[in-house]
């Protein structure tokens, strides 16, 4: 018997083909043997093989385009092979419902080069990516914009927390709100539209909120005008050219006269030019000045005079104050009490300032601000007066001056505070790195007994050595503020620290007015332990001589390791909470409406009832001697009293082993009340007591120590964290990626 030769087996596709082209492609017998047999086998595709033409019947015959018959004979428009063809080759990883063979993944790259057929694939056929990317994208949202590697991510935004509505219960009576009175109004208007701009002059909600209020009643009207005028917001609204000239033109009705409303005139001097003063002549500014009779207050500003203090960020262009402004003050009437002076905007010195305060409408001023007044850079000759005398002499013109304010101004030094006038009722110096304890010293001894607020703020070379003659020199103080946090001069500079040796040393004890309202001291550091337990020492020994003090807060760096640390913030915070905090009860929650009043009441009544039926039980149980008397355990059955049940149950669960050990759960309360009493007489490592005097009438008492290095913008875990949520929870396996990673 001739063994069976064994012949190579042809190439075989088990790709289904379409109903369509099964006439066309005949059978697959047919096709092995008109495959060209090499001598290593090559896979290929059955698409782009070439057939003689075919009539087909009319059943079978394709939908016609182009005009063409349906009814004459077909031919396949098929592309021969190519002999030589380069094939792209895509690395993409295959998803699973297109794991194909190896051919198939170079027929998807050549069908992206070809004419799209147009005979519609059968249900056996898979569908590219292609197409079902398209179908995906054309039906609906589902298919999702991807951002190319290296995108700039979007930043972060936390939702909001909804509000939650608080129903109280209410017995439907509205009140009569247009019987109150214009002041009462006035009120109510002022306290729900604060602020009506933040802190970067862009309006807020509340304009409009209080022009919808001023539409809503005719009593309305006017206090709620009054609140929007009082302070116009000239320098915020985009259509403010129509605000200026509605307060330039004048009523046709007294009563609606909104000339009279406006107090304060808060003005931005970088869009000047651009808001109030379109010809830069000062023309409309000093009308506008001369329309406001009732105006009191005039303030001039720079947003960039305000922290982080960088004058390098200033804009080129200057502005000046025009002469037409004061010469608008000297034609009105008017009596100002508040004045905000910018060396930069001032085209003339300090004498210049001085002839202005002389005039009427600067002697009744009674606050005034300085900001970037320097010093002289060249040393003047013999005789001639410096800076300091000069800008002293025109603040001493102003009589009536009991507030002063310093900012950023490196003339505050020992030669300019004397110079002050003793009136002074406020003082408010910031960012002056001039200012040291020891000339602010000789100052509080000459100019501290009207003094009744002091406000010292980023001053980067004053520490706190004048606090211990601060009762003696200051004895109507009401107010403390010391922010300690300072700023660099550049953005890429490092130059925030103290320049001064010490914050205090720890042989100086803070002495504090009896009269003190708020104290608030953030970021004290570069001390000692020493001087910083000095200090707080002295706060508590003082709580008996501080009945007004209302608020307390404390911020500092101590220098230690973090347990001690730990340990000593522990005892401090304690000992704060304990001398200062406030322990009245909070108002209640019954009190909101007349009903809701009623309801707690008679919910009150009823458990009064049952507590008085109960106690008549309890009395005749206790005459039974069914409970516990006088420390005594009674076993009574019928006892309606928790505690001998309690104790007994404590009894009963308390169990021994063989080695006489206590079950887990009494060791574990027995090690917890140990540990409490052990913490809490560690609390003292100096072994000292609580004190015992309690001022407790702080309605806010604040202490913290840490280690954290304060800066100019503090960020927390919201300001890593990626726009989009971590993973895939939105991906519902329908997309597809064409270029970059998947995720």
């Amino acid at each position: 018997m001739v063994a069976a030769q064994k012949r190579k087996r042809g190439i075989v596709s088990y790709r289904e083909p379409s109903s369509d082209d099964e006439d066309l492609l005949g059978s697959e017998a047919e096709i092995q043997t008109s495959t060209k047999r090499t001598k290593k086998p090559v896979r290929r595709s059955t698409r782009n093989r070439s057939f003689s033409p075919q009539v087909l019947p009319p059943s079978q015959q394709l939908p016609h385009r182009n005009g063409e018959s349906s009814q004459g004979p077909r031919l396949n428009t098929r592309r021969p092979l190519r002999q030589r063809r380069t094939y792209g080759v895509s690395y993409k990883d295959m998803s699973s419902d297109e794991d194909e063979d190896d051919d198939f993944a170079i027929e998807e790259v050549e069908e992206q080069t070809q004419t799209r057929r147009t005979v519609a694939p059968s249900h056996g056929t898979r569908r590219s990516a292609t197409s079902r990317k398209a179908r995906v994208a054309s039906d609906g949202s589902r298919a999702r914009a991807r951002k190319p590697l290296g995108a700039p991510l979007k930043p972060n935004k936390e939702p909001e927390p909804a509000l939650s509505n608080v129903k109280i219960p209410t017995d439907g009576n509205i009140p009569d709100w247009a019987s109150l009175p214009y002041h009462v109004l006035l009120q109510v208007f002022e306290y729900a539209s604060y602020p009506l701009h933040d802190e970067h002059m862009v309006p807020t909600p509340a304009i409009t909120w209080l022009l919808m209020v001023a539409r809503l009643c005719k009593t309305f009207t006017k206090p709620a005008l009054a609140v929007l005028y009082r302070t116009p917001p000239v320098h915020a609204v985009k259509q403010n050219q129509l605000l200026v000239q509605r307060l330039i033109t004048p009523a046709n009705d007294a009563q609606n006269n909104h000339q009279v409303m406006v107090k304060r005139l808060e003005l931005d001097a970088t869009q000047m030019s651009s808001s109030i003063d379109p010809l830069n002549d000062g023309a409309a500014l000093s009308t506008l000045i001369l329309a406001l009779t009732t105006l009191k207050e005039i303030d001039i500003f720079d947003p960039l005079d305000r922290p982080p203090y960088r004058a390098e960020l200033r804009r080129a262009r200057r502005w000046y104050y025009p002469d037409e402004l004061f010469a608008a003050l000297r034609q009105s009437e008017l009596f100002l009490r508040s004045w905000h002076w910018n060396r930069y905007y001032c085209a003339q010195g300090p004498l210049w300032m001085k002839e202005i305060h002389s005039e009427k409408a600067f002697q009744s001023l009674r606050e005034l601000r300085l900001t970037k007044f320097d010093p002289d850079a060249k040393k003047l000759e013999d005789g001639t007066p410096t800076a300091e005398e000069l800008l002293g002499s025109a603040i001493a013109a102003l009589p009536n001056l009991t507030s002063l304010t310093f900012e950023s101004c490196k003339i505050v030094n020992g030669r300019l505070l004397p110079l002050l006038p003793p009136s002074l009722a406020v003082l408010n110096i910031t960012n002056c790195i001039n200012l040291t304890s020891d000339d602010f010293q000789p100052f509080l001894a000459d100019h501290g007994m009207m003094l009744e607020e002091l406000v010292l703020n980023h001053n980067q070379c004053l520490s706190l050595s004048f606090l211990v003659d601060l009762k003696r020199f200051c004895p109507r103080l009401e107010v403390l503020k010391m922010d300690l946090n300072y700023y660099s001069s550049l953005v890429m500079s490092a130059d925030n620290e103290p320049l001064y040796d010490s914050l205090l040393e720890p042989d100086e004890l803070p002495t504090w007015p009896s009269t003190l309202r708020i104290i608030e001291l953030e970021y004290l550091r570069n001390w000692s332990s020493d001087a910083a337990t000095n200090f707080f020492r002295s706060l508590i020994n003082a709580a008996e001589d501080l009945p007004q003090l209302r608020v307390l807060k404390l911020t500092a760096m101590v220098n230690v390791s973090w347990r001690q640390r730990a340990e000593y913030r522990k005892k401090w915070a304690s000992w704060f909470e304990h001398v200062f905090a406030s322990r009245a009860p909070n108002p209640s929650s019954h009190l909101a409406s007349l009903r809701a009043y009623r309801q707690w009441k008679g919910v009150q009544d009823d458990d009064s009832e049952r507590h008085d039926s109960l106690l008549d039980v309890t009395d005749g149980v206790d005459k039974s001697g069914d409970v516990h008397i006088n420390g005594e355990q009674h076993h009574g059955v019928d006892s309606d009293s928790d505690v001998p049940l309690l104790k007994r149950k404590q009894k009963s669960t308390e169990k021994w082993n063989s080695q006489r050990l206590r079950t887990r759960g009494n060791s574990q309360t027995n090690y917890d009340e140990s540990s409490d009493s052990e913490a809490d007489s560690n609390d003292g490592s100096d072994t000292e007591e609580k004190p015992q005097v309690v001022q407790g009438r702080c309605h806010t008492v604040v202490f913290r120590i840490d280690n954290s290095r304060p800066r100019e913008e503090v960020f927390n875990e919201g300001d890593f964290l990626d726009d989009e949520p971590s993973g895939d929870e939105d991906w519902d396996g329908n997309d597809v990626v064409d270029t970059g990673y998947a995720w």
